[in-house]
Formats: structure tokens, C-alpha cells, sequence
């Protein structure tokens, strides 16, 4: 594989990622503020992007295993 495919491959699996974040967030009721609160981060404007992409904001492994922790959903789900 090239750089060029390695690139597209992270970015698609973030995108995986931060639909299934925002999908389970919203299943088990939880606003991004709340979320964010829940996890530690000051307010929900990061959580937000991150869900959307917005200027490539994305989740960190610290972030997932915290999200998946407050909403009680194995952390391979994500990425599913």
C-alpha cells in the first residue's frame, strides 16, 4: 500500500468511528454536552466536531475508551 491508500484507510475508519460515537451517544439518551462532561472535556464543542469530522477533529483511544465506558458499549463497537 501507498502513503495515499494508508491515508484514506485512517481516515475512513475515523469517520467509522465518529458515526458510531454520535449513534450510540444518542441511543442510550446522552446530549454531546452531557458526553463530554461525563468523560472529562470542559464542554461539548470538541465532542461535536469529533462526531461530525469538522477540520479533521477526531476521537483518540483515551477518548473511546472513556465513551465507551460512561455508555457501557465494548469499545470494538466503534469501529464496526
Amino acid at each position: 500500500m501507498n502513503t495515499s491508500e494508508l491515508e484514506d484507510f485512517s481516515e475512513e475508519i475515523l469517520d467509522i468511528v465518529s458515526k458510531n460515537v454520535a449513534k450510540y451517544r444518542k441511543e442510550k439518551g446522552y446530549s454531546q454536552m452531557q458526553l463530554a462532561l461525563e468523560i472529562g472535556m470542559s464542554g461539548g464543542a470538541y465532542l461535536g466536531r469529533a462526531e461530525i469530522r469538522k477540520d479533521g477533529h477526531h476521537f483518540n483511544i483515551k477518548h473511546l475508551a472513556k465513551i465507551s465506558k460512561v455508555l457501557n458499549v465494548d469499545i470494538c463497537n466503534f469501529f464496526k
